[in-house]
């Protein structure tokens, strides 16, 4: 799995994986709060992706250097920190302080699939 040291930082968070699209989703409870790709059909966005809300976009520019939209596919509400950025491990790590104090700006309720 990519970025080992990422998911070692986050240890006791009750993280739950899962494959989602080609790369590696994770919950905290009905949340799904990251996605960790290194997928080649994904190249432009190989990195930690974020799930958020649009309204909270520019409040995490603010606190991670190196956040964008994701470009390889349409999913508007989702950034990524790319690996290729020199800021990529101190914006990992910031991220994990917000994952830790359970921060309002991440994490979505996936909509239930129909059966």
């Amino acid at each position: 799995m990519p970025y080992d040291f990422f998911i070692e930082w986050l240890y006791p968070l009750p993280i739950k994986h899962k494959k989602m699209f080609g790369v590696d989703a994770f919950y905290i409870e009905d949340q799904i709060v990251f996605a960790l790709c290194q997928n080649e059909k994904y190249q432009q966005d190989h990195g930690i992706w974020i799930a958020t809300k649009k309204q909270h976009h520019q409040k995490l520019k603010h606190q991670l250097k190196s956040v964008r939209p994701l470009l390889s596919i349409g999913i508007k509400t989702w950034l990524v920190l790319p690996e290729t950025h020199d800021a990529f491990e101190e914006d990992a790590h910031t991220l994990v302080s917000l994952l830790k104090s359970r921060s309002p700006l991440i994490g979505n309720i996936p909509k239930k699939r129909k059966p």
